[in-house]
């Protein structure tokens, strides 16, 4: 059985692996993909869907209730197999439940659903998280789509839909520090090595609801909208042919947490029996009529 999963309309294409529900490939006849095709050389993942946490726990533990609980990098979604619950030609809507395995990991019963929507000029992604529990659940969430370079870093830099304070949220091991640079207010950020060099370009509450990616020559490759994030990530490898632009609700602890998962900085809290959606756009500007 094919785990790749088609979705097309008369502009655009997209598949899907069941695997992590993780999008690997949307682009047209005339942009190819704009996602980076996967080199295990650099990384071994396309656009990985994080749940139920958002970067690195501190020694990858935190506490509920008294108990500890081991969690590694962006949790475990991206690793679970995802069940078709709806599709059709431009529209499906991936599903992972809670189950044994997730409880000792993560002591909640949820759904939780990846929905991908292509409409004329771009894809919509959708994270909607059920608590089908009777308590209070704590999750975070968010996206890691990586975006194809044909040139180095250097000749690619990002615009803002407005202009920001470029305040970096500084990360140590993993960890954010409570150290910060500033890089001024802008409606650019100039790529370049030297950005990366101690982890990912982290923005929190960003006061914007687009970034492009752009060439110097000011062609725009991608361009991401979200009206509801509170943290942006920018991350790539030395010499990898990718940039990621990572909409976030949610981020990696601070070195000096307490550890309890309720406390944590960025948690969302979702009554039992209720529900909560986010998402977030990708848009190829060559398709006429954008």
């Amino acid at each position: 059985m094919d785990s790749n999963l088609k979705l097309q309309n008369q502009f655009l294409r997209a598949e899907i692996n069941l695997f992590g529900a993780e999008l690997i490939f949307v682009g047209t006849e005339k942009t190819g993909n704009v996602l980076w095709s996967k080199q295990t050389g650099h990384w071994n993942r396309i656009a990985p869907n994080l749940f139920p946490i958002v970067g690195r726990l501190v020694n990858d533990n935190y506490m509920f209730q008294g108990k500890s609980y081991h969690m590694t990098q962006h949790g475990f979604a991206r690793d679970r197999e995802f069940e078709v619950v709806e599709q059709t030609e431009n529209l499906v809507r991936l599903r992972l439940k809670s189950d044994t395995q997730s409880m000792d990991l993560y002591p909640f019963s949820f759904i939780f659903d990846v929905c991908y929507s292509l409409t004329e000029n771009g894809i919509t992604i959708s994270y909607e998280t059920q608590n089908t529990g009777n308590e209070p659940m704590y999750y975070s969430v968010g996206g890691h789509p990586a975006f194809d370079l044909q040139e180095p870093l250097e000749n690619y830099y990002l615009e803002f839909d407005s202009a920001i304070q470029l305040e970096r949220q500084e990360l140590s091991g993993g960890y954010f520090s409570g150290e910060t640079a500033y890089y001024g207010v802008s409606n650019h950020l100039n790529l370049g090595d030297e950005l990366f060099e101690s982890d990912a370009f982290v923005l929190k509450t960003p006061q914007c609801q687009s970034v492009s990616l752009k060439h110097t020559d000011g062609k725009t490759l991608v361009q991401m909208s979200c009206d509801s994030w509170t943290g942006i990530g920018f991350w790539t490898k030395k010499d990898a042919p990718f940039i990621c632009i990572e909409p976030w609700w949610g981020w990696a602890d601070h070195a000096d947490t307490n550890g309890n998962l309720e406390e944590k900085k960025g948690i969302i809290q979702v009554e039992a029996g209720m529900s909560d959606r986010k998402n977030y756009r990708i848009e190829i500007p060559m398709i006429p009529g954008m």
